[in-house]
């Protein structure tokens, strides 16, 4: 078949402009893809939280090493951590907080690393249009904006320990349980009616009134003899770093011996401070153990604790629930520029996918994550034992009672 002159030219002509549209299309693509891509990161690596909050440093630097070198980024984006050290003053984590929000790129999610820290800024991220992850209490939450939790509810979390203890019992007369906490909104998060209501529920008697003591205070026995004198079986509480060794060197020292049991403020940090203080001490983690070797997620990210040099400090949940912010942000980043374009990563499309993540298992098996718009926290924990420093997994994953108040659900 013969092809005039003209066809040839016409041919020419559309390939030509074929090939300059997909070049626009590319150059119109790379221009609104970000040369990098910053996350907020501010905890406190230096005060009284740091046993156990510190290696949320070095969680948080390892994860993005992987994500940047195995995983590619986010879409060939690498992220970029801009970690800082509130050392436990909500002032000065407020002031972190403006100046990381003020980095260019700015930062689509910050990690907040302390409860009252987030409290604060739970009505700011809405102003920022930025998304925040942090701890699991209800000031930190609701009503629901853009605040997601590491983890399920404080007293979500301290339920399922006491539930696991319930189970055990053996005396025919109810359980009975004293709450001593810490004077903070983050030692007060257990302290709400669904709580009290689900210890109904299951049989389990509060006695005594809750006692609360300053997160810097070491004597409390004051607060201790109070709940001795109502006879409860277990103590509970819902406190980090020094806070449990106070309890249990003041229980030592009125020769008072009884089990606490807390939720994922106490874990190695707090357990190296004195080993045969917490031996035995059961806990709520809302991730997998370091002591579980092999579990396919824990195994990756040892490969970079060890490559990394990382020390036995850094041994700490805050370490595992770094990278699991880090892999969730990733997961998300990357489903919204797939679905949307580069374009398209805002904070509305972010939230509709964290919305809609379901039982998604970091690294296949760090954790158990699911969001919905109305519940903003994961609802899976498992049941350690503390054994020389240890945690050993005494069930598997555990779908904790929902605790939030009527008003969010």
């Amino acid at each position: 078949m013969k092809i005039s002159l003209k066809g040839i030219v016409g041919i020419f002509l559309a390939v030509f402009l074929a090939a300059g549209l997909i070049a626009f299309q590319e150059e119109v693509l790379a221009a609104d893809k970000p040369e990098v891509l910053n996350f907020g990161v501010i905890g406190d690596y230096s005060g009284p939280y740091a046993p156990t909050v510190g290696p949320t440093r070095p969680g948080t630097e390892d994860a993005w090493e992987y994500i940047n070198s195995e995983l590619g980024g986010i879409k060939g984006v690498k992220g970029n951590p801009l970690i800082r050290d509130m050392t436990g003053k909500i002032d000065l984590g407020l002031n972190m907080y403006n100046e990381v929000i003020n980095t260019k790129p700015k930062p689509l999610f910050v990690d907040i690393y302390i409860t009252p820290l987030s409290e604060a800024l739970r009505p700011r991220y809405v102003e920022n249009d930025v998304v925040g992850f942090h701890a699991g209490a209800v000031v930190s939450l609701y009503p629901q904006a853009n605040s997601y939790a590491m983890y399920p509810l404080y007293p979500e979390m301290v339920g399922a320990v006491i539930k696991y203890v319930r189970d055990q019992w053996k005396e025919k007369r109810p359980m009975k349980v004293g709450i001593i906490t810490w004077d903070t909104s983050y030692g007060r998060a257990i302290l709400i009616k669904e709580f009290f209501d689900y210890l109904k529920e299951i049989g389990v008697e509060v006695v005594g009134e809750p006692q609360v003591f300053g997160i810097r205070e070491v004597d409390i026995t004051t607060q201790l003899m109070k709940l001795r004198a109502a006879n409860p079986d277990y103590l509970v509480t819902n406190i980090t770093g020094g806070g449990p060794l106070a309890i249990e060197r003041n229980l030592k020292d009125m020769g008072w011996e009884i089990d606490v049991l807390n939720t994922a403020g106490f874990e190695w940090g707090s357990a190296r401070l004195d080993l045969a203080a917490f031996e035995g001490n059961l806990v709520s983690l809302p991730t997998a153990s370091f002591d579980e070797t092999d579990n396919p997620g824990i195994q990756t990210m040892m490969k970079y604790f060890k490559k990394n040099n990382r020390t036995v400090k850094d041994i700490s949940i805050f370490y595992i629930l770094a990278w699991q912010c880090a892999l969730i942000e990733h997961k998300v980043m990357t489903e919204v520029v797939d679905k949307h374009g580069w374009e398209g990563l805002n904070i509305k499309n972010l939230k509709e996918a964290l919305n809609n993540l379901k039982d998604f298992q970091p690294l296949g098996g760090l954790s158990r994550i699911t969001y919905t718009d109305k519940r903003r926290t994961p609802h899976y924990v498992k049941i350690y034992k503390c054994t020389n420093g240890k945690f050993i997994p005494l069930t598997d994953w555990l779908e904790v009672k929902d605790m939030r108040p009527p008003e969010f659900k």
